[in-house]
């Protein structure tokens, strides 16, 4: 049995990152970029306009009262050619290029007009209200690096800058199988014994808010053969995700098949709770993870291990959950010889977050993670933690709480390095 810290080490530096394609701008938010964009173009491409107003010299309005001849206006999307004079000002709107010789925009409102006349009623700074060439984008600059998360913003500047389609990591595909004898189907009616295969849903759920595909594999019953060739054809995906069968128990087979497969079986159980009974191996670039059966088990794997390997998988930089620091308001007992994730409500009060532990904390009580409960950790070798004690809390991603800060508890980072990265479509 290894420790969390060593066990997140082990599938950080067996994990890969997936190799590059090619998607249209439309396709690209969310995803990971996998080569720096340099911008050819000079966003925007001249002086123009940030109000509607009059284009003028700045020497000629510096002081409130100046009376301008009107020479014309500049639609947005025309250009002036003739060059504005001293004592001349040119109808201007917001995004309209500046003609040569003007200087300043003077704002509508802080000006009367009389006829081919305009009356300057305020002084104005000199280069007010104009847009400079080159102010939003220069040409050379990287607008996008390796490595960054795509978001709107992104988006729109890349298409400012003309490019149509980029590289970006490939989205991992991730096999789920849901192993045991007592599960049935969301649509099926559980008999005397028998639950509903709630752990699919939830982690189809969490492994595409990790951007990646899921793919939900059908049932497989407790008997080694079947799940033996349940996981092989789930060995053609870039990850798999099965639940059950990974503890000690008569049934349970997943740790035997994944031996007889040839997978290199880098760890077996961890010295947490809830999930000591966690396996994790790679055969090829597949990456296997055993997780327990019970709900509240198998979901905290996903998020302490499993969410960081997507991460690196995506060519993510920052691999972990964000956590953020919370005061208990109520004791917390554990065993001391183990890591403990305690399942935490979370709230402000002033300027610090207090946590609540959860009424349960049974590993089969999954709506004590509902609700954007946070996962409060308690190190192996404390016994717990007193009311007022200060913890650090995992967070749900966009949680209204979150922070960029990975936990030190939990920290094995290593920065997706595209030397490592293998081959994708594309």
């Amino acid at each position: 049995m290894i420790s969390v810290g060593e066990a997140l080490a082990a599938i950080v530096e067996a994990t890969p990152v997936l190799g590059a394609q090619r998607v249209e701008l439309a396709e690209a938010c969310g995803r990971v970029a996998a080569e720096d964009v340099v911008s050819a173009r000079t966003v925007p491409a001249a002086d123009n306009s940030a109000m509607d107003g009059f284009a003028v010299r700045g020497a000629d309005v510096a002081a409130a009262g100046a009376r301008l001849r009107i020479v014309g206006q500049v639609p947005a999307g025309s250009v002036r050619a003739a060059t504005l004079a001293a004592g001349e000002a040119v109808r201007i709107y917001t995004g309209s290029v500046v003609p040569p010789g003007a200087d300043t925009v003077v704002r509508v409102e802080d000006t009367e007009t009389d006829g081919d006349t305009v009356v300057v009623t305020e002084a104005i700074a000199l280069a007010a209200n104009v847009r400079r060439a080159g102010e939003d984008v220069a040409p050379g600059a990287v607008v996008v690096h390796a490595g960054h998360l795509l978001g709107p913003a992104d988006v729109g500047v890349l298409a400012s800058i003309g490019c149509a389609a980029l590289r970006v990591h490939a989205r991992p595909r991730v096999a789920i199988l849901s192993t045991g004898a007592e599960l049935v189907e969301i649509d099926q009616t559980p008999g005397p014994g028998q639950v509903v295969n709630s752990n699919a849903w939830a982690l189809a759920a969490a492994v595409r808010e990790a951007g990646a595909d899921p793919v939900v594999l059908p049932l497989v019953r407790d008997r080694l053969a079947d799940v033996q060739v349940a996981l092989e054809r789930a060995a053609t995906h870039d990850a798999v995700l099965s639940t059950g069968g990974v503890s000690v128990g008569d049934f349970d087979f997943v740790k035997e098949a994944l031996d007889a497969l040839g997978v290199r079986q880098l760890f077996w159980q961890v010295a947490q709770k809830p999930g000591k009974p966690l396996t994790f191996g790679r055969r090829e670039d597949c990456l296997f993870f055993g997780l327990p059966g019970n709900p509240v088990s198998a979901l905290v794997c996903f998020y302490v291990y499993v969410w960081p390997a997507l991460r690196r998988l995506t060519g993510h930089r920052t691999l972990h959950l964000p956590t953020t620091r919370a005061r208990l308001d109520a004791p917390v007992r554990t065993r001391g010889s183990l890591t403990e994730f305690v399942r935490v409500r979370l709230r402000v009060d002033g300027d610090e977050v207090v946590a609540t532990p959860v009424r349960s904390q049974s590993s089969g009580v999954l709506s004590g993670m509902a609700g954007g409960a946070g996962l409060l950790i308690v190190p192996a070798g404390t016994a717990g933690a007193e009311a007022g004690t200060t913890a650090r809390v995992i967070l749900p991603a966009g949680h209204a709480l979150a922070t960029a800060e990975a936990a030190p508890e939990l920290r094995s980072d290593s920065p997706a390095d595209p030397r490592s990265a293998r081959r994708g479509p594309g």
